[in-house]
């Protein structure tokens, strides 16, 4: 492990995802110039501006930084579904050629999508996926709702790529033969 990865390892709830995507509880503004200096691209913060800890002026910091900053701000007492997969969107779309770092005051809210997008964009065992997530927390009751409501939502939009997929490979034959 070199210096800047020790460095981002004392932010509170790091977790290491992939190569291309990172997870945290809130980093401080000299966490951020770190992140920046590891070769992150895209800073997601899912907390609410009125939570603690929160970083003020997060914005700012990060376009000082040359760092994109999306802020998607998810409920706590009340997770949108739609919200959720909106950010699982978005981060399986940015990790395909750039390094997204994503946090919320303490990383309960991302570990919880962590979890899903390890089932349903990495095809990591359901097994690992919850010991990673029990590292962070045991989801409480709404946001173990959220998980099982967003697991049939991405099961379904599996099931249906994976439909797709095979009707393409069929060649219908229109010559009657």
């Amino acid at each position: 492990m070199n210096n800047i990865e020790q460095q981002l390892s004392q932010i509170p709830q790091f977790r290491y995802i992939h190569q291309h995507l990172l997870t945290s509880a809130q980093p401080s503004a000299e966490q951020l110039a770190q992140i920046k200096a590891y070769g992150v691209d895209t800073v997601i913060n899912l907390g609410l501006s009125n939570e603690e800890p929160v970083l003020p002026h997060q914005d700012q910091h990060c376009a000082n930084l040359g760092l994109n900053y999306l802020h998607i701000p998810i409920h706590w007492d009340c997770p949108a579904d739609e919200q959720c997969l909106l950010v699982l969107d978005l981060v399986h779309a940015l990790v395909q050629n750039k390094i997204v770092w994503v946090h919320c005051p303490d990383n309960r809210r991302v570990s919880s999508l962590m979890y899903l997008y390890q089932q349903f964009a990495m095809a990591i065992e359901l097994p690992d996926a919850q010991e990673f997530l029990h590292h962070i927390w045991e989801p409480n009751a709404t946001w173990t709702g959220l998980i099982h409501a967003m697991t049939l939502q991405l099961q379904g939009r599996k099931a249906t790529q994976e439909l797709e997929q095979s009707l393409q490979q069929i060649e219908p034959d229109h010559t009657g033969q």
